[in-house]
Order: C-alpha cells, then sequence, then structure tokens
C-alpha cells in the first residue's frame, strides 16, 4: 500500500500569533454562549432606502454590519460590565468603547479597533471601518490601529453561516459573532408576512460574566436593532 501524500506547513508568523492567543482564550476562560434573532425586517427597510438616496448622490451607504457596530457599541453603554477586560485578579470595565473588528486576511484574521463606537454615527463607522478594512488588507494597520479594544465583534454572516461560537479576544470579557440575515415567514398580528431575522451570539468569560446579564446586553442589542431610528441618529 502507498504511502499517502501530504504537504507540512509550518505555523509561523499572524498563523502563529493567533493560533497561540486562540489557545491562551481557550484555557484560560470559562467561555459560554448566548444566541438569539433580532427581527430586522425595519432595519433592512431603512438599510435599502439609504443605500438608494446614497446611490442617488453617487455615495455610499453603511452596511448591515456597520449599523450592527453602532447596536453592540449602544448597548454596551446601557451594559458596563461586558466592556471589560480580566487580567492578573483584576477586571477593569473601561469608560470608552473602543470596538475590535474582526477582518479576515489570507492568511489570518485582524482586529483593528474603532473608538469611541457609541459617540459615532453609523455614517462615521462606515468611514472607518472601511478605512481599517483596506488598511488591514493592505498591510498597513499600525500599532495604535490595533491596540485599546474593550469589545470585539465578528461577522460570519457573508459566508452564510446563521450561528458559530466565537473565540474570545483575551483579556477581553465577551464576544458578539453577528451571523446571516435569513428571510421567514411568520405569524404577525394573526396574518402570514415576510420577515428578516439576523442571527447574533455572544460568547463571555463566566467567570466574569453571568448568563444573566450575557443576555440582558443581547436583548438590547436586538431591540436597538429592532429600531432602526436609533442607529440611523
Amino acid at each position: 500500500m502507498s504511502e499517502a501524500r501530504y504537504t507540512d506547513t509550518k505555523v509561523r508568523g499572524l498563523r502563529k500569533i493567533i493560533a497561540e492567543r486562540m489557545t491562551a482564550s481557550v484555557h484560560e476562560n470559562a467561555a459560554i454562549m448566548l444566541s438569539r434573532a433580532a427581527d430586522v425586517t425595519y432595519l433592512m427597510a431603512a438599510h435599502e432606502k439609504a443605500k438608494k438616496e446614497a446611490e442617488d448622490k453617487g455615495e455610499k451607504a453603511p452596511s448591515i454590519n456597520d449599523m450592527v457596530l453602532k447596536a453592540a457599541a449602544l448597548a454596551l453603554v446601557k451594559h458596563p460590565a461586558l466592556n471589560s477586560t480580566f487580567e492578573n485578579g483584576i477586571v477593569r470595565t473601561y469608560e470608552d468603547i473602543n470596538v475590535n473588528m474582526a477582518v479576515a486576511i489570507p492568511n489570518g484574521l485582524m482586529t483593528p479597533v474603532i473608538r469611541n463606537a457609541d459617540k459615532l454615527t453609523v455614517n462615521e463607522i462606515m468611514a472607518v471601518t472601511r478605512e481599517l478594512t483596506e488598511k488591514a488588507r493592505n498591510g498597513a494597520l499600525a500599532v495604535e490601529d490595533m491596540v485599546g479594544g474593550t469589545f470585539t465583534v465578528t461577522n460570519v454572516g457573508k459566508m452564510k453561516i446563521e450561528v458559530a461560537t466565537a473565540i474570545i479576544n483575551p483579556p477581553q470579557v465577551a464576544i458578539l459573532c453577528v451571523g446571516a440575515v435569513v428571510p421567514r415567514l411568520e405569524r404577525v398580528n394573526g396574518e402570514i408576512a415576510d420577515r428578516f431575522r439576523l442571527y447574533l451570539s455572544l460568547t463571555v468569560d463566566h467567570r466574569i460574566i453571568d448568563g444573566y446579564p450575557a443576555s440582558l446586553y443581547l436583548d438590547t442589542v436586538c431591540e436597538i436593532l429592532e429600531d432602526p431610528t436609533v442607529i440611523m441618529q
């Protein structure tokens, strides 16, 4: 019987750093994941309207992910315990809400920071995310683009994945995973109607964040997403 063919690749560089950090995260925290779906029917309508208005002006409109980033940041204002890090036995809760945004690149994943995301308009978040994404994919991120994050949002919806368990970005205590928007037929006020559901998964370090406050945060994110006027202010 002939020996199987294979290729060995030494893990190095960015991939090695990611592997070490993810291994440390899995071994050093007690992660639990909670998931639920938000009714984003009105958000999708607001997005389509904003997209058409922007196209008429030759401009770009905020993406659904930009809107979720805004909602995640606003929810942290009401639930600051999740805007924390845990290191050397000390929980540090931050006043500034600096959200790491996961960006996929060919050899790994980068998480540049959107600073004071709760204070930015969704259009300002769009501008920052576009700039950071371009820099990440061109290998042009500076150190200051990467440090100081207090919470992370990652998006797997573009791959049509609905629910996923994201690994916490240490020493942070929480990460929000954004899944796909799924069209559904639902009964509304006794009648069948077209609705859109966005699946969200929240992973928290159970040593610091219990299930109840985690679920309250997730509920607030959903409430904001279900009322797009809050996001579009």
